[in-house]
């Protein structure tokens, strides 16, 4: 799995489309820090992010919520990261519970978070190439609805714009 992975992340096209956005423009992670905030308050999850996956890992471009040394460390290997199915698979991604899912039971990244569930949905470029997820995470069991993947595709969509303007 994880060749094919690395293999599907680090497609050319991908990269060279993610390569055109200007990922550490301080504008751009103000407004997505100001998109993770907005769909944490709706959707009451503790936390949120706006992230990009690269060839091998998860970057984080805006955020909500995160402790101290997980904003520092501003990413997860791509093998870790739970927006990666979510990127590769093209389509939301939903877990109720990490530790009852035997695809994220022994992530290391999980374990040391306490983080449980997730719902995450894809960040598509014009052209259909998936650059990253916008999700929210939380600490406790959740089952997500229908309601909460449309509030989060419709913060999905403000991300996706927020980047699009820092296209070069």
């Amino acid at each position: 799995m994880k060749i094919d992975l690395y293999g599907r992340l680090a497609e050319p096209a991908r990269l060279s489309e993610l390569a055109r956005y200007d990922l550490t423009d301080p504008a751009l992670r103000s407004a997505l820090d100001e998109v993770a905030k907005r769909s944490a308050k709706l959707l009451e999850a503790p936390v949120s992010l706006v992230s990009v996956l690269g060839a091998d890992a998860q970057q984080i471009v805006g955020a909500y919520g995160l402790g101290e040394w997980q904003a520092a460390a501003q990413g997860a290997p791509a093998e870790w990261a739970v927006c990666s199915r979510t990127v590769l698979n093209g389509e939301p991604y939903c877990v109720a519970d990490f530790s009852e899912d035997p695809a994220h039971a022994a992530n290391p990244f999980l374990a040391t978070t306490g983080l449980r569930s997730y719902l995450g949905v894809p960040l598509a470029a014009p052209d259909g190439t998936m650059l990253g997820a916008h999700c929210v995470v939380d600490a406790r069991r959740r089952i997500y609805t229908d309601v909460d993947l449309a509030i989060l595709g419709d913060s999905a969509d403000e991300a996706m714009e927020a980047l699009l303007r820092f296209r070069r």
